[in-house]
This record gives structure tokens, C-alpha cells and sequence, in this order.
């Protein structure tokens, strides 16, 4: 999913400062191109109104997520103001370090403007040989692309449809109408007995190819002796998934297995998971929908949970889940465990494995509003003693210079609903910028 971005230099005739314009936009393209970006190079240098409206218009017709505008002298504010009208993109101002260009000063007169309108933007200062400005557009044009989606997002939604209703809609609800505006994320109603017809019509063929791929992959966790039976099962629900995904254009699912159908597609969320596919199995549609866009932004499979323990260590807390994590979030595949529930089903179980840095993430309504929580944390890992010890469950230590003794204070006053999302990198401001585009209140930590 790489971005488009649109790149033109602008600039005044009368500045000093214009000859460096066309190495300028040639060094600027190559580097973003190094990093994957679809780059649409306006070549003529725009000095004037009708240049803003072409460049504008050009990149509007080659559907750019973002307009990277290189200052390369002082420019009139019609400028930059025509190119995002005409082109509607986000903008990112990039101002040059040549004093006598006044490049700085046009970048921050316009980017004022945005503030002070309320509409979102970035800025950087140097030059296109600098890493940091050229990471930072290919960072913010991936986290443009995610917010300005060219089809809504389909969520599906496996369980049973409610039919009752207080007031407002019968067959849907409220907050799913919130879903869509907040995020443009459509969900797809799906009958638990679809779901269940569609895994009962996968051959036993199919289902044991799927088990043999799977372990040719070596992402076939251990079994206790007799219950191969489970493995079968979770491909023919992974197989099914895929089906549904099909059938309805699906870019995430949740199933409502609680507490009536515990342990159903635990383990085919798992591989799934590593696939790049979000199953969540608990009927929780925002997180699912939050799962798919930090997969979006960062590829990595994120860990659904909710606060297990709070540690006697300071900053020291636990999230947990009964067991539905994609595999590669465990250190080794030794260290899970398959806890069988029903006759077919599963929970897949074992510590998170270490990272670095880490965030947890959470949305939830706040009166009249949605707010969106997003915080650095390290995610330590465990030895088995310990995470046995602490339960058994798919389990995340983590440590968090903001996670005072008063943690669980700090999450109930807020607000927070009590499911978080956890994933690999510090995706805060990542997940700031996509608030600003999305209109979410946000709380960095």
C-alpha cells in the first residue's frame, strides 16, 4: 500500500534563491522514491496562481494522499492555499536552511494559517539529502492514505443480529453509524449460522492441506495427544474467514464468541493475524476496526487486551487475554500452549514476547465526543515460570514511565473502555496526526 504523493516547488521570481529549484525537486523525488513513494512531480517551478491551480489539478487527477510543497523562496499564501484546494490533500510545508531565501518564514505564515483554521498539516526545515525530513513525509503520507481511504472500511461483524432497539435504528445500532463517520469503517452483518454453515462445507481435505501448509511454515503449535482434532478445526474456521472475506469485500472481522461460543477461531485468529488479516473474537468492533488501522500503519499484528495485573514494581502492568494473539508476538512457538474448550475449540496462549517500545492504544465515547489514547510503553516478555504463575493466559508484561501507582485511576477517570490494543513501535504520533485528520480528541502518554 504505497503512497502517492504529489511534489511541487514553489516560489516568488523576485527572492533570490529560484536556481536551486530543479535539483531541489530531482534530489527531493529521488529520496522519497528510495522509500517506496509513488511521487508525482509537478516539474515547473510554481511562482504564481495559475501554477498552483495546474500543479493542483494534476495532482487531484493522479489521486495523491498528500502535497509536499518545497519552499524554495518566500510565496504568497494564494499558493499553497490553491494547490491543497484544487488538489484535496493534506499538505506538508518544507521549508529550506538558505537565510536569504525566506523559505522559513513562508512555511510558517502559511502552516499559522492551517493552525488557526484548524486544519491538519506537518512542516520540516532542511534539506532533501537530510533522512529525517524524507522519512517523515513518507511516515505522514502512509498515515494520510490510511485516514483518507478511497472505499469505506468493511468491518464484519459474525453473531447474531440484534433486533430489539430503545430508540433510533432497529437492525443496527447507534454507535455503528459513529463507527463509520469517526473511522468510514461499513460494518457487514453476518449470521453466526453463515459462519457456521461455511466452516461445516470445507472438506476434510482442505482442512488437512491447510494443517500441512501450516507446519510447513512451522506456525503449528503444540497439541495435547488426541486433540489433533483442533487443529482441523481451526483451519476449516480460518477457511471459512477467508470465504466471508470474499464474499463481502471484509478488511477485518469480529465474532461475538462470548460467552456462548468460547473458543471458537481463536487459533484461525492467529494465523490469520500473521497473515495480515484482523479477527477479533470478542464482538468488539471499535478495537477491530483499531487493529486494522495500526496494521495499516505499521504491518505488524497488534494483541487485544485488558488490564490483568498491576505490578508491586512501579510503572510494572499486565494486559491480558484469554487467547486469540498471532504467533509471531511469541518469542518462540515452543512457548505457546493450545488449551482445548468445548469439543472443537481452543484458547492459544503464551507471554508476548519482548519489544522495545511498544504502544497501547484505546478509543472509547467521552460525552459528546470520541477520544483516542495512545502510550509509550516497553513490553519486558516474561520467563514461563513467571507467566505461569501469573495465569497462563496470552499475557503482555509492560513498564510505562507514566504508569504510577494511581494507573487504574488514570484509566477509569478517563473514561477508558477496558479492552486496549497493544502493537510493536511507538506509533504515537502517527496515531495524533491520524486523529487530527479524523476529528478524534487524542491523549498522548
Amino acid at each position: 500500500m504505497n503512497p502517492r504523493v504529489g511534489l511541487a516547488i514553489v516560489g516568488n521570481e523576485t527572492e533570490s534563491g529560484l536556481e536551486r529549484a530543479g535539483s531541489l525537486l530531482a534530489e527531493a523525488g529521488n529520496q522519497l522514491e528510495r522509500r517506496g513513494v509513488v511521487v508525482i512531480k509537478h516539474e515547473e517551478t510554481v511562482l504564481g496562481d495559475a501554477g498552483a491551480i495546474e500543479a493542483g489539478t494534476r495532482f487531484r487527477s493522479e489521486d495523491v494522499d498528500l502535497a509536499v510543497l518545497i519552499h524554495a523562496t518566500w510565496a504568497r499564501d494564494s499558493i499553497p492555499y490553491l494547490i491543497s484546494r484544487c488538489s484535496g490533500a493534506p499538505l506538508f510545508l518544507w521549508g529550506l536552511p538558505y537565510p536569504e531565501t525566506y523559505s522559513l518564514a513562508a512555511v510558517q505564515h502559511f502552516a499559522g494559517i492551517l493552525r488557526n483554521r484548524g486544519i491538519g498539516f506537518k512542516l520540516a526545515y532542511g534539506t532533501p539529502s537530510e533522512d529525517r525530513i524524507c522519512d517523515a513525509v513518507d511516515r505522514y503520507a502512509h498515515v494520510a492514505k490510511v485516514a483518507h481511504r478511497d472505499r469505506p472500511r468493511h468491518i464484519g461483524l459474525i453473531g447474531p443480529r440484534s433486533t430489539w432497539r430503545a430508540f433510533g435504528p432497529q437492525d443496527m445500532t447507534s454507535g455503528e453509524w459513529d463507527l463509520g463517520e469517526l473511522f468510514g469503517a461499513s460494518v457487514i452483518h453476518i449470521e453466526m449460522a453463515e459462519f457456521s454453515e461455511t466452516v461445516e462445507r470445507v472438506s476434510l481435505d482442505r482442512r488437512k492441506e491447510m494443517v500441512r501448509v501450516k507446519a510447513s511454515q512451522g506456525r503449528i503449535p503444540a497439541v495435547k495427544p488426541g486433540e489433533e482434532n483442533r487443529l482441523l478445526a481451526a483451519a476449516a474456521e480460518a477457511l471459512a474467514i477467508e470465504e466471508l472475506r470474499g464474499r463481502y469485500g471484509l478488511d477485518a472481522a469480529t465474532i461475538q464468541t462470548y460467552p456462548y461460543a468460547w473458543g471458537t477461531a481463536n487459533l484461525a485468529a492467529s494465523w490469520l493475524g500473521d497473515d495480515g488479516f484482523v479477527l477479533e473474537t470478542e464482538g468488539d468492533l471499535p478495537r477491530t476496526t483499531i487493529m486494522q488501522i495500526l496494521g495499516d500503519l505499521s504491518s505488524a499484528p497488534s494483541m487485544l487486551g485488558e488490564l490483568a495485573h498491576i505490578g508491586r514494581e512501579s510503572r510494572t502492568f499486565y494486559l491480558g487475554h484469554a487467547g486469540s494473539c498471532a504467533l509471531s508476538l511469541a518469542a518462540r512457538l515452543d512457548d505457546v500452549t493450545v488449551a482445548g474448550e468445548g469439543e472443537t475449540g481452543c484458547f492459544v496462549q503464551f507471554p508476548i514476547r519482548k519489544m522495545d517500545k511498544a504502544t497501547l492504544v484505546n478509543v472509547w465515547k467521552d460525552s459528546d465526543s470520541y477520544r483516542l489514547f495512545a502510550g509509550q510503553v516497553e513490553c519486558r516478555g516474561m520467563p514461563l515460570e513467571e507467566w505461569r504463575r501469573m495465569g497462563g493466559v496470552s499475557l503482555a508484561k509492560l513498564e510505562a514511565a507514566w504508569a504510577g501507582k494511581d494507573l487504574l485511576s488514570l484509566f477509569a477517570d478517563a473514561g477508558m473502555e477496558h479492552h486496549f490494543v497493544l502493537v510493536e513501535g511507538d506509533l504515537r504520533e502517527d496515531l495524533c496526526d491520524l486523529a487530527e485528520f479524523l476529528g478524534l480528541l487524542v491523549t498522548t502518554l
